[in-house]
């Protein structure tokens, strides 16, 4: 696993082992990044379920000027601090939080304009409790993209009042989507608009 490009381009990532961690494969990972590229210059992520933190690292490689890495597991926090040491990426651009997604997002103190969501396979039926909390707890900037890795034969979530699907895209046996934060109570005009700017 490795760093596709940029700033940190080349640069040997470790997994977590003896844990269910699924690596993002580079395609998907160039796909992915390919979606926000417009929005990713000084953006400000959010690396949920973080695992290695190949993508939030991906991220700041491509020119995003902060991530917040949160993951529960202590395998994937030991291989996520090392990744960011081999990095060389210092706590002004990254922060590690040890804890939940729903416990992580409750002391964020933070707003995020970009957040990716690579969760276990089998909780595709808890997305929607995730961006409600996401939303809840104020983490997301009013037109924030979030970016969902997902099993391409999932089960179908529901979208909560405030998101809009932009994207949605099948590699193999893995699917990615493409959500904006349109603001809560707001309908999809700014989804469409938002579109435009990722096609």
């Amino acid at each position: 696993m490795r760093v596709i490009s940029g700033e940190f381009k080349g640069r040997k990532l470790i997994s977590p082992k003896g844990t269910d961690v699924r690596p993002t494969a580079d395609r998907v990972k160039e796909a992915i990044f390919s979606m926000v590229w417009p929005d990713l210059p000084g953006a400000h992520c959010l690396d949920l379920f973080a695992g290695s933190g190949a993508l939030g690292i991906e991220a700041l490689s491509r020119g995003a000027s902060r991530v917040v890495f949160c993951d529960a597991s202590p395998s994937s926090l030991a291989a996520l601090r090392q990744n960011l040491e081999t990095c060389r990426i210092d706590g002004q651009r990254a922060v590690v939080i040890a804890r939940s997604w729903r416990a992580a997002a409750a002391i964020m103190n933070e707003k995020c304009n970009l957040v990716f969501i690579d969760a276990p396979y089998n909780m595709w039926e808890h997305y929607s409790q995730i961006l409600e909390c996401l939303m809840d707890e104020g983490v997301l900037e009013e037109g924030a993209l979030i970016v969902i890795e997902r099993a391409a034969r999932a089960g179908g979530y529901s979208l909560p009042a405030g998101f809009a699907k932009i994207r949605e895209k099948r590699y193999g046996s893995v699917g990615v989507d493409l959500l904006v934060y349109t603001g809560r109570g707001q309908d999809d005009e700014k989804g469409e608009n938002t579109l435009r700017g990722h096609v």
